[in-house]
């Protein structure tokens, strides 16, 4: 919208979706090998939080057995884990804003690597509920900053490829993750799992600490403003050199900075009360649940079902989580092909180097308009699913339904991990952080509810009515595509 025409209707969504303010030739200063070695550090960061969960899961048994504790009372480690995972990255969110990326991010995986030494040394259940706590509280937030990460380096136009290749390397965990928790179990005890992470921690740590740069837009804007204190590397590899030499011809607005008090947690469920917001982060719940559901259950389920124990109780995961990496690579793709196609509709010229103007452009239907066919696919196969397992077919038939379960269910939270970003331009982690306090509290409340389920109703029914919920976003989807069209052919009008 041009700065003399009148405001539109819903100024709170205004403010979240107008570009930073910034007479900058390009959107980002950084060169296109800063910005692939910036994400996929972030990434990498965010890669930890998936992890956490999955090579968790295989090892639920054993320490139920070696902690002399029912199962079901192991799994209240899984659903407490969820909880502070989306508690923490609400305060974290609101700092990360306001503080920067860089410090947030190296305090959170410090917390996190205390965190695995403690889970490695424990030996009774009130320690091992208390550092997974802890644990979560210092990882949960990486999977956001990376989100926020790239709403600062990437345009809308070419989001969507950065945002399938990110996906693509978070979602390597569900495969990985278990595979590594059978291995390190098949030789040692369940202590080696967290003596993995406590070593790979730092492999990401060190790197981050000496190159890692700011990229919080109201403290280095574009890039071309220098950070100070624990905001700057201690290696300025990756920090443009018009950061240290301006150009004269080059001028940037002086950056509005924001008053730095202690972070609040209220700030990120704010923009619950933005409409289009609210549904976004209903629909991401909806689907994250699911998928934790089917994740969370899959090694209890298949000992049961296949009495199948050790290093398969980690190859069951394959199938799911290589379709969910293949589906985050080829959705991104997809989204940069909507993208364009729904710019060309609108008649609107699409340039990469440039954020453009999203208040009239209706980029909720560029990020979703192919993924209501994946999000109905992925409800019949679920149902499938459940099926099979109720029948006690061939454990071939249910791997196979979760490679492509995981095929359709992936897309939807790439294009709307992406499209979150879009919306809120001026504070994505703060809005991704909303994202996760609702995805973890809700994944939370049906992992609860889901043991008793399978218990009174058996896979069949159990998975139906997941199924029946996802289906239900195909609804919520067409809404928020009516509510995008709707506002851009108003604003269109008011011109």
């Amino acid at each position: 919208m041009s700065r003399n025409s009148p405001p539109p209707p819903k100024q709170t969504e205004e403010e979240q979706r107008a570009p930073p303010s910034t007479t900058t030739p390009a959107y980002s200063a950084f060169s296109r090998h800063q910005k692939n070695t910036i994400l996929a550090l972030a990434a990498s960061a965010g890669w930890f939080s998936s992890i956490s969960s999955f090579i968790y899961f295989p090892a639920i048994p054993v320490l139920a057995a070696d902690l002399d504790v029912s199962v079901e009372k192991i799994k209240l480690t899984v659903t407490s884990y969820l909880i502070k995972s989306g508690i923490f990255p609400a305060i974290m969110g609101d700092a990360a804003d306001r503080f920067g990326r860089r410090p947030v991010l190296l305090l959170g995986l410090f917390v996190y690597l205390c965190a695995n030494v403690g889970l490695a040394l424990q030996s009774n259940f009130g320690l091992l509920f208390f550092f997974r706590m802890v644990q979560s509280a210092g990882v949960s937030g990486t999977y956001s900053i990376a989100y926020g990460v790239l709403g600062d380096l990437f345009t809308p136009a070419e989001r969507g490829e950065y945002s399938g290749i990110m996906s693509f390397f978070l979602n390597t965990s569900p495969s990985i993750g278990p595979v590594l928790s059978g291995l390190l179990l098949l030789r040692w005890s369940w202590r080696s799992i967290f003596w993995f992470l406590s070593a790979a921690t730092p492999c990401c740590l060190v790197p981050m600490i000496l190159f890692l740069p700011e990229t919080a837009r109201n403290i280095v804007q574009d890039g071309t403003v220098t950070a100070k204190g624990f905001n700057r590397p201690l290696i300025s590899a990756l920090v443009p050199q018009v950061s240290f030499s301006r150009c004269p011809e080059v001028l940037v607005e002086p950056v509005k900075k924001k008053h730095r008090h202690f972070p609040n947690a209220i700030a990120s469920l704010k923009l619950v009360r933005i409409p289009n917001t609210a549904i976004i982060l209903l629909a991401y719940g909806v689907n994250y649940a699911t998928y934790t559901c089917l994740q969370a259950s899959l090694s209890t389920i298949f000992l049961e079902v296949y009495g199948i124990t050790g290093v398969a109780a980690g190859l069951i995961y394959l199938p799911f989580g290589c379709a969910c990496a293949i589906a985050a690579f080829a959705t991104g793709t997809l989204l940069d092909c909507n993208y364009r196609r729904t710019a060309t509709e609108a008649g609107i010229a699409v340039d990469k180097r440039k954020i453009g103007d999203l208040l009239k452009f209706p980029i909720e239907r560029a990020r979703t308009r192919t993924i209501k066919l994946f999000v109905a696919l992925s409800a019949a196969l679920i149902v499938g699913y459940g099926w099979q397992l109720n029948t006690k077919t061939s454990m071939a038939g249910p791997l196979v339904e979760q490679f492509f379960i995981g095929l359709t269910i992936q897309s939807l939270f790439t294009a709307l991990n992406t499209l979150i970003v879009d919306i809120h331009q001026n504070c994505p982690y703060t809005a991704q952080a909303a994202c996760n306090f609702v995805r973890c509290e809700m994944a939370a409340a049906d992992l609860a509810a889901l043991d008793p389920l399978l218990r009174s109703l058996g896979p069949g029914w159990s998975f139906v009515i997941l199924a029946a919920l996802v289906f239900f976003l195909v609804p919520l989807l067409l809404l928020l595509e009516w509510r995008a069209l709707k506002r851009s052919w108003v604003l269109a009008c008011t011109v």
